[in-house]
């Protein structure tokens, strides 16, 4: 009986942190206690929760956050033993689904409910069981019966009242969103197309955010427009419209946020609505908005078109397979393995770690997963090694939401070369943080430290200055780039990523192995993909140094690499950029070897370029890449066939990812 207590004592002050947070998120989004907690638990229950007075685990945490419209993916993880074990088998029951393993996902299965005794009596891991079989059930083309029986178990757990639900009345979380969808579909609703309909102004209308939002949105619009516009015979033109509004909502939210979910099976929808549409105006004559359709028909034309032979070059599927993205995390750590490693790089004993504010058994065992260690002893451990005592973080430590919404503002400026936009959204996240969190400090530095050198008011010694030092806030340690085995934080990483470009020859080539060595780590853990922000923002640069080196095969195997790993998390805001390095490096190594550079394909793979920026509202790339080709047609009309041996080498240092997108 002492021993629950304690375990409930150490989980509750876990949860100090997000107690505060959800609390002031509900009540911002002036949702009721009842609202929130409707078929999870009761009011009383999610009261104490608030109150940091009952214990919860990560899984429902995400749940009542998601309920807010907060994508927990947006966050970096340190978990408990109980937590970081239940990822962990989710995980592998994830990654076997995806890659059609599906008697391996049946076995992990299985285990998983019999290892977790509280299966039983925690309805998100039930739902997670359950869902996982129906995904199964659909790879083996099992009966609708038996795939919708699935979906109906798992629903009814926490929205028991589906037959009868009025979705605008309700707070859900995406993945409750997809298991009603989901529902309805396989009991074939006679009005299926309005309860679409339904969610899809559910979705629009909610208090989610856009990362939220655009995981769900497009499947909704997909399943719609299956259901309305498989056979587009017999369609009225106010129909058709009302369709291609439809899709051009979901794709813009994929622009938005550079994501590709069921992006294909839109795009080539949307290709049929407006190829009918183009034979009714051009029945009536309609020429001015037969124009615009025309246009807008190739550009979807060719978008999928390069999305299904980038697919098949890199071996990846081009149209969605499963809903395990919906359920994938990211930046996840046991909190005993960071305690472990990050003692390790900092050269110091368990004993001197503990230094008198813990035993170093009660450390041993943490290190072990053996016991869960109180919050307060954890946080002053955790504050030795350089972290906040925080269990969830977003590069910034805050309970405010609007810091969350200024850092993706700040992110966008700076990556379209804005610097005056930047600086003035840097303020208002100033005025919003605490700067005597190190952490914060950090991300602050760091940030003014990239304006300066865009805006060319620092010189490369002083940018690498100024990026070490807004590091070491967090992490001093010596002979970095010599350690096996290391932890950091996304805002560490993007530190050690930034001030490569400042280095010598020789500095820059140790960096960049270290940052492939730390990646391969992870790649060897299968966890790449929950890294995959910072795994593509790193190696950006990477790649690019590698090509300044004349390294150019390793530096486009390694672009491949990462391309092909944002094609499978269906990422494409950074696809040019390592198509346009993979293209350069290719240019490069044809000169060296004194081969004709092969006209064509260059124009081709620019053009490649172009569409994916454009898709990606990334307006300073996609100036970048007209003014290439520009230059190009220039050349040829003077009847010049080397523009990048004639010409001096694209400026590489101006292209680079500035900062890491979610």
């Amino acid at each position: 009986m002492q021993k629950n207590k304690d375990v409930l004592k150490i989980l509750s002050e876990v949860d100090q942190d997000f107690s505060r947070f959800l609390c002031q998120v509900r009540k911002e989004e002036k949702v009721l206690l009842q609202q929130l907690a409707e078929g999870l638990m009761t009011a009383s229950q999610l009261a104490r929760i608030e109150k940091g007075q009952r214990p919860v685990c990560k899984n429902m945490r995400d749940r009542l956050l998601g309920r807010l419209g907060i994508a927990s993916d947006l966050y970096e993880n340190l978990l408990n033993v109980e937590d970081y074990t239940t990822w962990e088998q989710q995980r592998n029951i994830l990654c076997e689904i995806e890659r059609k393993d599906l008697q391996k996902a049946q076995e992990l299965l299985v285990a998983y409910e019999r290892q977790e005794p509280e299966v039983s009596k925690d309805k998100i891991k039930q739902q997670f069981c359950l869902v996982m079989r129906a995904e199964i059930l659909k790879q083996q083309d099992a009966a609708l019966g038996e795939i919708g029986g699935c979906y109906e178990k798992a629903v009814k757990l926490t929205v028991p009242d589906v037959e009868s639900l009025c979705i605008a009345k309700r707070l859900l979380s995406i993945q409750e969103v997809n298991m009603v969808l989901e529902y309805w579909f396989y009991h074939r609703a006679a009005d299926f197309s309005e309860k679409c309909k339904d969610l899809m102004a559910f979705v629009e209308t909610s208090v989610y955010d856009t990362f939220s939002k655009v995981k769900i949105y497009p499947k909704i619009a997909y399943y719609y427009l299956q259901e309305c516009f498989s056979e587009l015979g017999g369609q009225t033109l106010d129909r058709l419209r009302e369709g291609l509004q439809i899709c051009d909502r979901a794709i813009e939210m994929l622009r938005d946020t550079g994501r590709a979910f069921y992006l294909l099976e839109i795009l080539e929808i949307k290709v049929k609505i407006l190829e009918r549409i183009d034979k009714s105006l051009d029945e009536s004559r309609e020429l001015q908005e037969l124009e615009r359709s025309g246009t807008a028909c190739k550009e979807s034309a060719e978008l999928a078109k390069l999305l299904r032979e980038l697919s098949e070059e890199y071996g990846v599927h081009a149209y969605m397979q499963d809903c395990t993205y919906l359920y994938r995390q990211r930046w996840m750590f046991y909190v005993g393995d960071v305690l472990r490693i990050r003692r390790t790089m900092y050269g110091l004993t368990q004993k001197e770690l503990c230094g008198g504010d813990c035993s170093v058994r009660t450390l041993r065992r943490t290190e072990k997963r053996e016991v869960n260690m109180q919050q307060e002893t954890l946080g002053v451990l955790l504050k030795k090694l350089g972290l906040s005592k925080e269990f969830q973080r977003a590069c910034l430590v805050s309970n405010d939401r609007e810091v969350l919404k200024l850092r993706e503002e700040l992110a966008d400026c700076r990556n379209n070369c804005e610097p005056k936009k930047a600086r003035e959204v840097l303020r208002r996240m100033k005025a919003r943080v605490s700067d005597e969190i190190l952490e914060n400090q950090q991300y602050i530095m760091e940030a003014e430290a990239s304006l300066d050198w865009m805006e060319g008011k620092i010189t490369k010694e002083q940018f690498v200055a100024r990026e070490e030092a807004a590091l070491q806030c967090t992490l001093k340690v010596k002979d970095l780039y010599q350690m096996k085995e290391v932890y950091l934080t996304q805002m560490e990483m993007s530190c050690i990523r930034k001030r490569i470009q400042g280095l010598s020859d020789e500095e820059k080539r140790e960096c960049i192995n270290f940052l492939i060595d730390f990646f391969e780590w992870h790649e060897k853990r299968n966890v790449l993909s929950e890294c995959i922000a910072m795994y593509e923002f790193a190696t950006i640069r990477a790649i690019c140094e590698l090509g300044n080196l004349e390294e150019y095969q390793l530096s486009t195997d390694l672009a491949k690499k990462v391309l092909s790993e944002d094609l499978r998390c269906k990422r494409i805001w950074g696809i040019d950029g390592y198509l346009y390095e993979i293209l350069w490096n290719e240019n490069e190594q044809n000169i060296k070897d004194g081969q004709a550079e092969e006209n064509e394909k260059m124009t081709e793979s620019i053009n490649q370029c172009i569409i994916l920026s454009h898709f990606c509202k990334q307006i300073y790339y996609e100036e970048f890449y007209h003014k290439k080709i520009l230059m190009y047609d220039d050349r040829l009309d003077m009847g010049d066939h080397c523009m990048l041996k004639r010409l001096p080498p694209p400026n590489k240092s101006q292209y680079h990812r500035l900062c890491c997108r979610q």
